[in-house]
C-alpha cells in the first residue's frame, strides 16, 4: 500500500514542479548542423566528473557533437573499473575492449571497426601512456577528441606535437572511477512543449540475474563475455545487437528500424570472427531470424531480456 500525502494522493518520486538551471560554460561554434546555434551549460555543482567539470588541454575548440559524442563515451567508459576503451561515432560504440594493459583495450576497440574509428572519439579508464599515443599517431589513425583521466607528459606532447593531431584533437582531463556514477541525477528529454524525466539506467545485469532457457549453458568464458558485450549493449541506441569474444567488441548493430537488421549490421561488421563470438541484444527478439542469424554466422550464445 502506497504512503498518503496530506491531501490523500499517493506519494511520488517526481514533484508536481520541476526547474532546470545551468550556468553557461561556452557558446560554441554552432549546433548538431552548421545552421544552427548553440550553447554549453553546466548543471549545479561539481557533483559526479563530467565532461561541465573536465579540463581542457588543447585542440580545436569543442563542437555540440563532440561533447555529445563525448558524453556517451564517458558513460560506457564508466561501466568499467578494469583498462578500457571506448570508440564512438555518432554517439554509438563502434569499438570497445578490456584488456591488460590501456594499450591492449585501445588496440583492441579500435581494430573493433577500424573503418569507422578513423575521426571517432575516444574514452580511456587510465592515463593515456607513451605507448598509446605512439599507436594513435602510427599508421592512417585520427580521432576528433579523446577524455582520459589523464596523460603521460611526453605523450601529451607527443600528441600536441605531432602535425594534424596537436592543433585538432580535443584532449579532455576527466578524473573518474565506475562508482563515480550518481543514481540521484536523473535523465532530461526535452520535447516541443514539454520534457520527460526518468531515473539513470545504471544497473546492468549481473550472472545471477541471467537464466539459462537452452539445453546447454553457456561455458565460463561465454557467460563473461556475455555480460561484457551487454554493458557495451546498453550504451548502443536502439535496436542494440553487439558481437563480442573475451572482452572485445567485434561488431555492432545500432539504431535499425528491425532486429533482424541490426543482426544483420552486427555479423558484417565481424566478419570470420563471429565464429564462437557471443550476442547481446538490448531487447528480446521478437521471431527467430535474428538469433537464426547469429547461429549461422558462427555464434555460440545469445543473452536478451526474453519475452517473445
Amino acid at each position: 500500500q502506497k504512503d498518503l500525502d496530506a491531501s490523500g494522493m499517493a506519494e511520488s518520486k517526481w514533484p508536481a514542479s520541476y526547474a532546470l538551471a545551468g550556468r553557461k560554460l561556452a557558446e560554441l561554434r554552432y549546433g548538431e548542423n552548421p545552421h544552427q546555434t548553440a550553447a554549453f551549460y553546466a548543471v549545479g555543482g561539481r557533483g559526479e566528473p563530467s565532461l561541465a567539470n573536465a579540463e581542457v588541454l588543447g585542440g580545436k575548440q569543442l563542437s555540440y557533437n563532440n561533447l555529445v559524442d563525448l558524453d556517451a563515451a564517458l558513460a560506457l567508459a564508466k561501466e568499467f573499473d578494469e583498462p578500457f576503451v571506448a570508440v564512438l561515432k555518432h554517439n554509438n560504440p563502434c569499438g570497445a575492449a578490456a584488456g591488460a594493459t590501456i594499450l591492449e583495450a585501445l588496440s583492441g576497440a579500435w581494430d573493433g571497426d577500424p573503418v569507422s574509428a578513423f575521426g571517432s572519439v575516444l574514452a580511456f579508464t587510465r592515463v593515456l601512456d607513451m605507448a598509446c599515443a605512439e599507436y594513435l599517431v602510427s599508421g592512417n589513425r585520427f580521432v576528433e577528441a579523446i577524455v582520459a583521466p589523464g596523460y603521460e607528459p611526453e605523450a601529451l606532447k607527443l600528441l600536441v606535437e605531432k602535425p594534424k593531431w596537436g592543433k585538432n584533437v580535443r584532449m579532455l582531463v576527466c578524473p573518474f572511477t565506475g562508482a563515480t556514477r550518481d543514481a540521484r541525477d536523473v535523465e532530461v528529454k526535452k520535447l516541443v512543449g514539454g520534457f520527460l524525466l526518468q531515473d539513470r539506467d545504471l544497473a546492468a545485469a549481473g550472472e545471477g540475474e541471467c537464466k539459462v532457457v537452452t539445453r546447454r549453458a553457456p561455458s565460463a568464458d561465454e557467460l563473461s563475455s556475455l555480460l561484457f558485450a551487454n554493458k557495451v549493449c546498453r550504451h548502443v541506441k536502439s535496436n542494440a545487437i553487439v558481437v563480442s569474444k573475451g572482452t572485445r567488441v567485434l561488431g555492432v548493430g545500432a539504431g535499425q528500424m528491425s532486429r533482424v537488421d541490426s543482426v544483420h549490421m552486427a555479423i558484417r561488421k565481424a566478419g570470420d570472427a563471429t565464429k564462437g563470438a557471443v550476442v547481446a541484444s538490448d531487447a528480446f527478439f521478437p521471431f527467430p531470424d535474428g538469433p537464426e542469424l547469429a547461429m549461422q554466422a558462427g555464434c555460440t550464445a545469445i543473452l536478451q531480456p526474453g519475452g517473445s
